[in-house]
C-alpha cells in the first residue's frame, strides 16, 4: 500500500533512547500507511541542518545519528494537528532512503495510561 502524507512541516517529538530522553526534536514529512500493518514514518534529518551546532536540537539529533538511535525506546508525537493529540509509540530506526540516517518507523501504539 502507498504512503499517505500527514504533514510536511515539523511535529514536536519526545524521544527516549538509551538512558536519556529529549523533547528538542521535530519530525518532518509525517506519512502513514495501514497495510501490511499500521506504520508512521518521520524524517528527523532537518534537525541536523543548522548553522549553530551548539543548539540542543542539533546535539540530540547528532547523538541519534551517531549511533544512539540503536537504543531508541519510544517516541511521543506532541502535535494536536497531526494525530489529534498526544500519542506514544514503539518505534524502530529504519533508513527509508539510502542516504538518510534519521528516519523512524512506528511499530505499534502503546496503550493509554
Amino acid at each position: 500500500m502507498a504512503w499517505t502524507s500527514l504533514k510536511k512541516g515539523g511535529a514536536s517529538l519526545y524521544v527516549a533512547y538509551g538512558k536519556t530522553f529529549t523533547n528538542n526534536l521535530f519530525g518532518y514529512d509525517a506519512r502513514f500507511r495501514s497495510e501490511p500493518s499500521f506504520e508512521i514514518s518521520l524524517d528527523l534529518n532537518q534537525n541536523l541542518r543548522t548553522r549553530n551546532k551548539t543548539t540542543n536540537t542539533y546535539i540530540d539529533a547528532r547523538d541519534l545519528a551517531d549511533g544512539d538511535i540503536d537504543q531508541l525506546k519510544l517516541v511521543q508525537i506532541v502535535d494536536d494537528g497531526l494525530l489529534g493529540g498526544r500519542h506514544l509509540f514503539r518505534v524502530k530506526p529504519e533508513p527509508d532512503d539510502p542516504g538518510s540516517s534519521l528516519y523512524l518507523r512506528v511499530l505499534s501504539r502503546l496503550p493509554a495510561s
